[in-house]
């Protein structure tokens, strides 16, 4: 019989608490700052299991209604067109890491017009506040 993932993850957990942390030096503040992050870290990978698949279509989600929304006010110069090119292409995808820099790129196209400056604002302050708001959530369980 193998172990599940989580059995090996809590074992790791006793590990750790009842027989590594009891024999770190009181004094050794360091070391026993990182045994509790570890403790953290495994905790947080037993509550985390399964749910990374979500998470990511959340991001991507996010991220293609972020990029539509400035696609629909996006004007400006030569830079301004090639980053509104690139996004298209990156939106096309589903690539979070391709996407994300289109969408950043977009954002500080230095000929972009006021007009695109000014309606970009808020729809990113959104976004901005549900991606922190989503990050809080996942390392809830760090304590972070």
């Amino acid at each position: 019989m193998n172990p599940s993932t989580e059995l090996r993850l809590k074992s790791m957990m006793r590990a750790v608490s009842e027989s590594i942390m009891p024999a770190i030096d009181p004094a050794n503040s360091i070391a026993q700052e990182q045994a509790g992050l570890l403790l953290g870290h495994i905790n947080a990978l037993i509550q985390q299991q399964g749910k990374k698949p979500e998470i990511d279509q959340q991001e991507l989600e996010a991220l293609q209604k972020l990029g539509s929304t400035l696609l629909s006010s996006a004007e400006g110069g030569e830079q301004t067109m090639q980053c509104i090119t690139n996004l298209k292409q990156a939106m096309e995808g589903s690539c979070v890491t391709m996407l994300s820099l289109a969408v950043e790129n977009l954002i500080i196209a230095e000929d972009a017009s006021d007009a695109f400056k000014s309606a970009a604002w808020q729809p990113v302050l959104d976004y901005s506040g549900d991606a922190a708001a989503r990050g809080r959530e996942w390392f809830k369980p760090m304590g972070f």
